[in-house]
């Protein structure tokens, strides 16, 4: 009995033993940091979520990850996923940021405050027409009225 007491006994320490152990297979690092501007989805994935589903998450992100390019890219980028959002899908923000895109590619500084700081007699002539076409489909839209469309130079 004694014996058989025993055998069970190592029968389970045996079993206990072969169990596996908690424990964390992988440390995270303390160290790593996001930026505001860093993409947390693939480029591709957020095109395609603006251009067919106007996810206005997936065109903020986009946004906000071209303000670390170029300027050329930068400018250009905007002005296409912002004419698709605000065109296509009507999201008042992306007017604005297609405006804004447009003048600092033309380098016309402005304050949105003040539509009388908006100067595009500046502009070459291709690029005036675009902008007061710009101007007027916000007009239509009612994102800006009529006293701000009033106060941009011509």
């Amino acid at each position: 009995m004694y014996i058989k007491a025993i055998i069970i006994l190592v029968f389970i320490i045996l079993l206990n033993s072969c169990q596996k152990k908690k424990t964390f297979d992988k440390l995270t690092n303390q160290e790593e940091v996001i930026t505001m501007n860093q993409i947390t989805t693939d480029y591709d994935t957020l095109i395609n979520r603006v251009k067919f589903q106007g996810n206005i998450d997936a065109y903020d992100e986009l946004f906000y990850s071209f303000m670390d390019s170029n300027k050329a890219e930068r400018t250009d980028s905007t002005m296409i996923y912002s004419k698709i959002m605000s065109e296509k899908y009507n999201y008042e923000k992306a007017y604005i940021d297609y405006l804004t895109a447009l003048s600092e590619k033309n380098e016309i500084k402005f304050n949105f405050d003040d539509f009388s700081t908006i100067n595009i007699s500046l502009m070459d002539d291709s690029s005036k027409k675009k902008t007061e076409d710009w101007l007027k489909k916000m007009l239509e839209r009612k994102i800006i009225t009529q006293q701000q469309y009033n106060s941009v130079k011509k």
